[in-house]
């Protein structure tokens, strides 16, 4: 049995144990279509109505992953449902404010679908160890950054991997374990005329996104800084200085739809001169962050200042503002959308 057949199964057994409703499932296979559920769940809800839900699975659920989600199926919220491993009380709070349904292993549940209203949260992790063994493989530290090469830099799969090693910034045995994990997964195809294609590309990213989120990003906080002048981002030059403007800063220069509140510097160690030619002090609560610039190759897009779009991307995703959901969704269709549908 497949971790996600364990989490599932479990699940379905606390919420039938919590609310005595009849449930049928169907658990599809794992290799499934960008746009394809997990598996759908029959649950009888109180009126005697049997309500089909769509359902991803998740082992693990982050802030961003939650956020994403909710993104995703905005359209669909009553239709869909998360199952996932134990959920904390707080978490579970936040994935109703989201409109998120789901239902975790331990009971705590949120179904949303009138005249139904469930929401149990508080129930404890159960002293379980099922389902959580399972290796890091591409979407480990070094891997995700193979990955972010090969979605920013469009055929660079099918460059040779000393060229994608210098691009990811990784060492040569990464790349090959990457691509060979990418290919036994289908993301990575052989074509006719020998040339590779990357494919699922929306359903990668979205996985890309939650394990740079959870795995890479808080490793390359610099640090954080206060700037000792007004909206200073919209004077300096960071070309000059080897550095680029992310986040909410390059989003704004993307879409002029929001004022940033935290200003996002990628940069290269080390960036003293950085820091002396901006004027910034340190200041752990300060809204300037300087995060480690972790590629080595130059965006294509005209906007030379600022990161990869798909960096942008998530890292609105990752602060789990609303405001920051709505721009990334602009973001999402405007940059990335177009990109993905080339199969």
């Amino acid at each position: 049995m497949t971790p996600e057949q364990e989490i599932l199964e479990k699940a379905i057994d606390a919420l039938q144990r919590e609310t005595n409703a009849r449930v049928d499932n169907k658990l599809f296979e794992p290799a499934k279509g960008n746009n394809r559920p997990d598996a759908e769940l029959w649950i009888e809800l109180p009126g005697g109505e049997n309500k089909k839900f769509l359902v991803e699975i998740k082992r693990t659920l982050t802030e961003a992953t939650a956020t994403r989600l909710a993104r995703d199926h905005a359209n669909e919220l009553r239709n869909y449902i998360v199952v996932t491993n134990h959920l904390h009380r707080k978490f579970a709070k936040m994935m109703k404010d989201l409109g998120v349904q789901f239902i975790d292993t331990a009971g705590n549940m949120f179904i949303n679908h009138p005249p139904a209203f469930i929401f149990i949260h508080g129930y404890p992790r159960e002293d379980l160890t099922y389902g959580l063994a399972y290796g890091e493989g591409m979407f480990g530290r070094a891997g995700i950054k193979v990955i972010f090469a090969l979605l920013c830099k469009g055929n660079l799969w099918n460059a040779n991997y000393r060229e994608i090693r210098t691009a990811a910034d990784v060492a040569l045995g990464t790349v090959a374990n990457t691509m060979k994990e990418l290919t036994q997964k289908g993301y990575l195809v052989e074509q006719i005329n020998k040339q590779k294609n990357l494919i699922r590309r929306k359903e990668l990213l979205n996985k890309w996104t939650d394990a740079y989120v959870e795995k890479l990003r808080p490793k390359i906080i610099l640090g954080r800084y206060k700037f000792t002048r007004p909206d200073f981002w919209q004077q300096a030059d960071l070309t000059r200085l080897d550095a680029l403007w992310g986040g909410e800063t390059a989003a704004y220069m993307m879409t002029r739809y929001l004022k940033p509140e935290i200003t996002t510097i990628y940069a290269d160690r080390p960036f003293n001169d950085l820091i002396l030619d901006l004027k910034l002090r340190r200041d752990n609560d300060g809204d300037v962050e300087i995060r480690e610039r972790f590629w080595n190759f130059e965006t294509i897009e005209d906007n030379q200042k600022i990161v990869p779009p798909l960096l942008v991307y998530a890292d609105l995703i990752a602060t789990g503002d609303a405001r920051n959901i709505e721009v990334a969704k602009i973001i999402y269709d405007d940059y990335l959308e177009t990109y993905l549908a080339q199969e």
